[in-house]
């Protein structure tokens, strides 16, 4: 099949882009003219420039692919209408001049964000209630693609966290690990799913091709269930082969870092890597989801524990000289 992936440069873009090609997908990645190239150095593409607020340039990354991709978006913005400009209205763009395009089928790679919060995994299905701007931009960019279904065949993908190779979003908490010590938010008590970035590919490229009912939403984690962050940082501690000493930051202090954070950003004009999303996120008690109505329909299961993923993160990590 000829897919056009987007954000095939970035973390999970380029897992996806492998395992696209490896599945003997024929590749075509939407870039810009600053995307580094280098996660895809061993791979056979077709690269072609476009951006999600340029729909003229859309149109021709789409032109004469079967099938669509969609990876790329915002995960941090300096304010909500930036959110919404590239997560949600590029992914209606996307969607459009996929529909213009005479494309077949359409995979949105969104965010439990979307979702919201939860104690216990959701039916996929259960009415989104998002918390942040990021989640709301990314369940207004599922709204809108789901409002194509009649021309495109529909598929969203709502992964938790992500973590493995090449990731830079968590990788300070993996050099703090390498230290000896962890900041640990609160009690250590909240609950997160999680999903190895080279399983969400293989789950990607699975639904590309699966006969699945139409349009679908569904969530992907790992086989695990739920982990406390108490029992994140053990297994980390695990894959390092040592005991990391756990320092609980209270949420007051974690507020004020995050209140830092982002007028640091503003001095500098860039964004925050912790902000007032990032804190309310973490505030939460529990982020879980499951696999199960994926599994269902497409028999796809996750292939890696969270000790595996994590010792081959690390293992990654020290390779490449990251940590």
């Amino acid at each position: 099949m000829r897919i056009l992936l987007t954000g095939a440069t970035g973390f999970v873009g380029s897992q996806t882009a492998r395992q696209l090609v490896a599945d003997g997908h024929e590749l075509r990645v939407s870039v810009r003219e600053t995307s580094d190239l280098g996660p895809l150095a061993t791979l056979e593409y077709e690269s072609v420039l476009a951006d999600l607020r340029d729909r003229s340039a859309l149109d021709r990354a789409c032109s004469g692919v079967e099938a669509v991709v969609h990876v790329a978006g915002l995960t941090s913005a300096v304010n909500a209408r930036t959110y919404r400009e590239v997560n949600g209205q590029g992914t209606r763009a996307l969607a459009e001049a996929a529909v213009g395009a005479g494309v077949r089928r359409f995979v949105y790679v969104s965010s439990l964000a979307a979702m919201g919060p939860s104690a216990e995994a959701e039916s996929p299905a259960a009415k989104p209630h998002p918390i942040t701007p990021y989640g709301r931009s990314k369940e207004a960019g599922e709204q809108a693609l789901l409002a194509r279904a009649g021309e495109l065949e529909v598929q969203v993908l709502r992964p938790p966290a992500v973590y493995g190779p090449r990731d830079t979003g968590l990788l300070p908490f993996f050099k703090m690990a390498r230290r000896g010590y962890l900041l640990r938010f609160g009690d250590g008590h909240n609950r997160v799913s999680m999903i190895y970035a080279p399983d969400l590919a293989e789950a990607i490229s699975t639904l590309l091709t699966a006969e699945a009912e139409q349009p679908a939403v569904f969530h992907v984690a790992d086989g695990g269930g739920s982990y406390t962050w108490r029992e994140l940082i053990d297994a980390l501690g695990v894959a390092f082969g040592r005991s990391i000493r756990q320092i609980p930051l209270p949420p007051v202090v974690f507020n004020a870092v995050s209140h830092g954070s982002v007028l640091w950003a503003r001095a500098r004009g860039g964004t925050p890597t912790l902000d007032r999303s990032r804190f309310s996120e973490l505030s939460q008690s529990a982020w879980v989801c499951d696999s199960a109505a994926l599994t269902e329909q497409t028999g796809w299961r996750p292939p890696t524990t969270l000790a595996a993923g994590l010792a081959e993160t690390v293992t990654w990590y020290r390779q490449h000289g990251w940590i």
